[in-house]
C-alpha cells in the first residue's frame, strides 16, 4: 500500500472526481457526467497496463476538464 503526499494526491483526485461527477449529475448535465465516468475507467482500468504511474495524472487532468465543464469556471482558492 503507498504512503505519503502521493498516495494522498491519489487519493484526492479520486475524491474530487467523483464529488464533481455527482455536481454534473445534480446539475442536469449528464452527458458531461457519462464522459467523465467512462474517461475514468478507462484511466484506472486500461492506463495501468501500461504504465501505472500515469493513472492518478489522468485522472488529475480529468478533474481540471471536469471543473470547467461542470463550473463553468475556475475556482478560487483565496
Amino acid at each position: 500500500m503507498d504512503a505519503g503526499s502521493i498516495a494522498a494526491g491519489a487519493w484526492i483526485t479520486r475524491l474530487v472526481f467523483v464529488v464533481l461527477v455527482i455536481r454534473a449529475l445534480s446539475d442536469g448535465k449528464r452527458t458531461v457526467a457519462v464522459v467523465a465516468v467512462a474517461l475514468g475507467l478507462a484511466a484506472w482500468l486500461l492506463l495501468p497496463r501500461v504504465n501505472s504511474q500515469v493513472v492518478t495524472p489522468a485522472v488529475a487532468i480529468i478533474d481540471i476538464g471536469l471543473i470547467f465543464a461542470v463550473l463553468g469556471r475556475d475556482i478560487r482558492l483565496n
